[in-house]
């Protein structure tokens, strides 16, 4: 029997080493294998190759509007972000139902290997046109990767990582998911001023050479034996009630992020007159603050009685970037504190968000039966997508109607709904197995 490195048997059959010196020891303590090292080779590479250009997405579909003003452009920008948005919750409810069935029967190599080819096309659609709606086409193809890939993430660390482990090693995922946030918005600026086929050419050049590390780093992970198909209303059945009420505060939570979430640079461009650069600054700095808590954060709460306390922080610090979008920016000035000071403080907060996300996924993964894991978190992602789907599209009819700081402030209410949900309902969250 293949075990652990804690002595405990690997559900998988894959070694998990035992520490033989420093360096297997550090990758120990950080919940690091050859399967997880193949994860964060996907998550970094791929998501490089979008970060490089999405977060400047609102603002190359503002410039491919012409003939009209700027507070036109901005308009028609946010409608095509609102359509993209609303797709990309749609194919990403799809894409994580999916996933979970190609990672169940196939195994996380195929699962992840799959999840590159939809970038692969899109990258190729921004190639061949740059019409707006062909952008968002292309667009939507490009950030589904992460969908089809999630469920194959979480079956491993569920099957690959001992559970006093299990905070640290999503939080070795958050840090991987987050680098690319901090260096794409500066490099894509970068690469951008360059010339378009530049950001073409190396986003394609980084997801065929993450294929290729992580096809071989999981060589030889195989599907599991028990790989027949299971009926996803088997699977619903099977969903702990406290993750249900998760869900249930998930899906109020994000409703108020998408009013947001897509808008936020637009917002700092188009309506406070911030220069793009200054945009890629701060939201570079969002994810350097989230970098900074994942490892001293993801230890502590592997150590902790209970989650509940940092995942609620999170949920309250999620409700409040809208609300501090607004605010923050009218309040501080007068103050004496500049605009870009008080915007940076906006998006520190934003960053300190993260705090109990990698703790969230640890109780998802732990929480399902590891016969149905795969399928069972992208279904619980799924079902998320598909609930909050619509909140994009809404978000862009009361930024038409009653303006974008009423629509940010009814966002950030409507967190606060799911965060005040989440301290009411979820009582006892479950122990991950």
């Amino acid at each position: 029997m293949v075990k652990n490195s804690d002595g405990n048997p690997d559900e998988s059959g894959m070694t998990f080493p035992a520490p033989k010196g420093p360096r297997e020891s550090v990758a120990g303590w950080l919940g690091i294998n050859r399967a997880t090292l193949a994860v964060l080779v996907v998550i970094g590479g791929l998501g490089l190759s979008e970060e490089i250009w999405r977060n400047f997405l609102a603002i190359h579909l503002k410039d491919s509007i012409t003939g009209v003003n700027h507070a036109a452009q901005v308009l028609g920008a946010v409608k095509y972000m609102g359509i993209f948005a609303v797709l990309v919750n749609l194919l990403e409810g799809f894409g994580y139902i999916i996933g979970g069935a190609v990672a169940h029967r196939l195994g996380a190599r195929s699962a992840l290997l799959v999840s590159a080819l939809p970038m692969i096309l899109g990258f190729t659609v921004l190639i061949a046109t740059r019409d707006p709606l062909f952008i968002v086409v292309g667009a939507l193809l490009i950030t589904n990767w992460e969908s089809l890939s999630v469920p194959a993430t979480f079956d491993v660390v569920g099957s690959e990582v001992p559970k006093d482990r299990r905070t640290i090693a999503f939080a070795m995922q958050s840090i991987q998911k987050r680098l690319p946030k901090v260096l794409g918005p500066l490099l894509g600026g970068i690469v951008m001023a360059i010339g378009y086929w530049v950001n073409i050419t190396l986003a394609f050049g980084l997801v065929a050479l993450s294929c290729i590390i992580q096809f071989t780093l999981l060589n030889r992970m195989k599907p599991k034996d028990n790989a027949e198909a299971i009926p996803l209303s088997q699977v619903l059945k099977n969903i702990p009630p406290d993750l249900r009420r998760l869900l249930t505060a998930e899906i109020i939570l994000r409703w108020g992020e998408w009013f947001v979430r897509d808008f936020a640079v637009l917002y700092v461009v188009g309506v406070l007159m911030r220069s793009t650069k200054e945009a890629g600054v701060l939201i570079a700095l969002t994810s350097f603050t989230a970098l900074l808590t994942y490892i001293p954060m993801g230890k502590i709460i592997d150590r902790a009685p209970s989650a509940k306390p940092y995942i609620g922080i999170t949920f309250f610090l999620f409700a409040l970037f809208p609300i501090n979008m607004v605010l923050l920016p009218k309040i501080l000035p007068p103050l004496g504190i500049p605009m870009m000071g008080a915007l940076a403080l906006v998006f520190v907060l934003n960053g300190l968000r993260e705090l109990g996300e990698p703790a969230r996924k640890a109780l998802i993964s732990g929480g399902f039966p590891k016969e149905i894991r795969a399928r069972a978190v992208g279904l619980y992602w799924g079902l998320r997508s598909f609930a909050f789907c619509p909140a994009p599209l809404v978000a862009y009819g009361l930024w038409n109607w009653v303006g974008p700081d009423v629509t940010f402030l009814i966002g950030g209410v409507t967190g606060m709904a799911g965060a005040i949900w989440f301290w009411r309902k979820v009582k006892c969250l479950p122990e991950s197995v």
